[in-house]
């Protein structure tokens, strides 16, 4: 995020008598060390109003305009700290978005913002782009255990799963800020490969697909099937990454995760 000039407003996550500030205070794979190690279940809690006026106060103050991605409102209350903070600067260009996203979808939507701001785009647009791009792109994941998205609350209608798994990888899709099922499966291997099938059912035609993928604590895993994608034609990898701590908490260690946007040649 450095390279590109974003600045990140982070959510906090709390483990036992312990708290972090996601990304600043400890890096993912350190996070997912200690929930393997730890026997209890972790919480997260959004920025506070305060939180965004510190942020935003110094581009307001110089007339600078600000644009504002946040984590899907379904899933934090973070977007609506985010607007209350705009409205403490009733004079200033400040665009508050709901992603309808989480980690590698988020990240996708606000890196090709980035890039479309780089390229001298105004503001506007740019704004605009990022509310196109919530509805257009597509996050798959699975988790070892439904447990973390139960007791987190961030379940969704993928409640249907629940004391149906029994050594079952479930596949869950995000859609529009809610966590839906998609399928059980049995093993890692088929499980890899429909992934590979959701991302590559996209790049048929005249379109090529634009993919970011994380883990937690599953990189062997992700390392294979990012082998899988690089072999899908007109596939072009934005990032790899680990998922982060807050959204770790609640798919737990063993999460595997893919967001991908279709881009249409013209």
């Amino acid at each position: 995020m450095q390279e590109h000039e974003i600045g990140v407003v982070p959510l906090t996550i709390h483990l036992g008598d312990k708290s972090w500030k996601d990304f600043y205070d400890i890096e993912p794979d350190e996070f997912c060390s200690l929930l393997k190690g730890s026997t209890d279940f972790p919480t997260t809690s959004q920025p506070s109003p305060q939180d965004f006026i510190n942020a935003f106060a110094p581009f307001a103050a110089q007339g600078e305009p600000v644009l504002c991605v946040n984590l899907a409102s379904r899933l934090s209350g973070t977007y609506q700290s985010a607007l209350l903070a705009k409205d403490h600067f009733p004079g200033a260009r400040i665009e508050v978005v709901d992603s309808l996203q989480a980690s590698m979808g988020l990240g996708l939507i606000i890196l090709l913002c980035a890039k479309k701001a780089g390229q001298g785009a105004p503001f506007e647009d740019v704004a605009g782009f990022a509310g196109e791009l919530a509805r257009k792109v597509e996050t798959y994941f699975s988790v070892d255990s439904l447990d973390y998205l139960q007791r987190g609350g961030r379940i969704g209608k993928a409640q249907a799963f629940l004391g149906t798994l029994m050594k079952v990888k479930p596949l869950l899709h995000l859609v529009e800020g809610e966590v839906r099922p998609v399928e059980k499966i049995r093993t890692t291997e088929r499980l890899l490969s429909r992934f590979v099938e959701l991302v590559g059912e996209g790049a048929g035609g005249h379109s090529h697909i634009l993919l970011s993928m994380a883990d937690t604590g599953n990189s062997e895993a992700a390392d294979g099937l990012l082998e899988r994608f690089l072999k899908i034609p007109g596939l072009s990898l934005v990032y790899r990454g680990k998922i982060g701590g807050v959204i770790a908490s609640h798919v737990g260690p063993g999460g595997l995760g893919v967001s991908f946007l279709k881009v249409t040649d013209k």
